[in-house]
């Protein structure tokens, strides 16, 4: 964070600082993370109290107190009326006080993807904040303000949610320059109440633009003209893999690789692009990040270099080569329809057998199982030649295509060990599931079978 005073911080929060003025230049709201002359925001949740851990605080290092409640220090404190308010306040003051410009993402599916693309662009033009890991929601996103330095040119923020209104919030603290809704599917439902409901709650990112800010919006939504609708005095601008409007591709190819390679056509010229992240879903990601990075400053050059040098996502659809006949398409961070839809894309894309392997999407509400199914009826009309499942609702899946379900990952890995030993083909298998799900461990439990050990020691043998 900038340095600045107690008394700033007081009045930007409105709050009543208690002792010493002093400059800080740090914040954080976990002992655990604290450094020496942070200081610390006593956050109250449904299951937590911050101000239990004041003493702690303290002793790591704790140069002043953000509270909700009058306590019993040496150490001065601002007294706020709301402290997770008084978090957003602060983390939407020094954003204004730093000014970059300022990039801001939400979708179902592929956000992360897209900061990730945004920020490898803006990264050759000037210093870049960007969100880190899951810091997307109501506590998230004014964290990732504060880390905001005076050198910083741009801010790339993800925003997330669960509930209407949530997005409604960190937008106005984050106020973005130019903003994108990457897409609107079946996700977090359990909070929405429908797709509708995704969409409108979605369409809260753009509350925060000014006049002056640009809407990218994804011509291939069903959502597209109600997301227009919602736009009064803004700038607009569109994507889209399947029709001619601001940013659009023409002659897409899929590698063997499964990374895409296309023409990437914008308002101030055309370029080519090969992208090293798999999939042809990251085509419309590749897309908006060239919309939104032109808009605060990027040029095709820029574009085309920083997607090219950009590295792997953690988590998200990573290709690793089990054994030379067998490779992994390991996407196991996060689930819903409409990712799991486009990693069988991708999986449909190799050739050779196909293994899908599928934990439950969660929080898809009372039409769960239904959501399940559809997935399976998807891989079937794409072909893929075996469909197994791990958990409780996605059997609905393996139940429609006629695949196997498993709640044992030790006999899943058998079953999966018995069809690669049979094969003669090369195989493909595509790990997905929801964060809830842990479908990690079913990577590392293929990585660890017979199979893969026996491979690596036959390579061993035959250096």
């Amino acid at each position: 964070m900038i340095e600045v005073s107690l008394d700033w911080i007081a009045q930007q929060t409105s709050g009543q600082l208690v002792g010493d003025n002093a400059n800080v230049s740090g914040v954080s709201t976990d002992t655990r993370s604290l450094v020496q002359g942070d200081v610390f925001i006593a956050l109250v949740g449904p299951n937590f109290d911050g101000h239990k851990f004041i003493d702690e605080a303290a002793k790591n290092g704790a140069a002043a107190f953000i509270v909700s409640q009058n306590i019993d220090t040496h150490l001065p404190y601002i007294l706020v009326e709301d402290s997770k308010l008084a978090l957003g306040a602060l983390g939407a003051a020094v954003k204004q006080k730093v000014a970059p410009k300022t990039v801001g993402i939400t979708g179902s599916s592929g956000k992360t993807t897209v900061k990730e693309m945004v920020a490898g662009i803006l990264s050759r033009i000037g210093n870049v904040l960007a969100t880190n890991g899951n810091f997307n929601n109501d506590i998230g996103v004014p964290l990732t303000l504060l880390r905001l330095q005076q050198n910083h040119d741009f801010a790339v923020i993800e925003m997330g949610a669960n509930h209407l209104g949530e997005i409604a919030y960190t937008t106005n603290l984050v106020k973005p320059d130019v903003a994108t809704i990457v897409n609107a599917a079946a996700a977090h439902l359990e909070g929405f109440g429908s797709l509708l409901g995704v969409a409108r709650a979605k369409s809260e990112i753009f509350r925060g633009l000014s006049s002056k800010g640009t809407a990218i919006i994804n011509r291939d939504s069903q959502f597209s003209d109600f997301w227009t609708g919602k736009l009064k005095e803004c700038h607009i601008q569109g994507f889209s893999v399947s029709q001619e409007t601001d940013f659009y591709a023409q002659d897409v190819t899929l590698g063997i690789d499964g990374c895409a390679q296309f023409m990437l056509c914008t308002p101030k010229g055309k370029i080519h692009l090969t992208l090293v992240l798999p999939g042809i879903h990251n085509v419309g990601n590749a897309l908006v990040a060239a919309g939104l990075a032109m808009n605060v400053g990027a040029n095709l050059e820029d574009i085309k270099f920083g997607l090219q040098n950009m590295q792997q996502v953690s988590g998200r659809l990573q290709v690793k080569q089990l054994t030379n006949q067998v490779k992994i398409l390991d996407d196991t961070y996060n689930a819903n329809v409409a990712s799991v839809n486009a990693a069988i894309d991708l999986l449909s894309s190799f050739s050779g057998y196909r293994i899908l392997i599928l934990g439950d999407m969660g929080e898809l509400g009372e039409k769960a199982r239904y959501y399940h199914e559809l997935v399976g009826e998807y891989a079937n009309q794409k072909g893929i030649d075996n469909l197994v499942t791990l958990g409780v609702l996605s059997q609905a899946a393996s139940d429609v295509f006629g695949g196997k379900h498993f709640s044992d990952i030790n006999l899943l890995v058998e079953h999966i060990s018995a069809s690669l030993a049979s094969e003669q083909r090369d195989i493909t298998i595509l790990v997905k599931g929801s964060r809830s799900a842990r479908m990690e461990r079913v990577v590392k439990a293929l990585e660890e079978s017979p199979v893969g050990k026996f491979e690596r020691v036959r390579e061993r043998i035959a250096c």
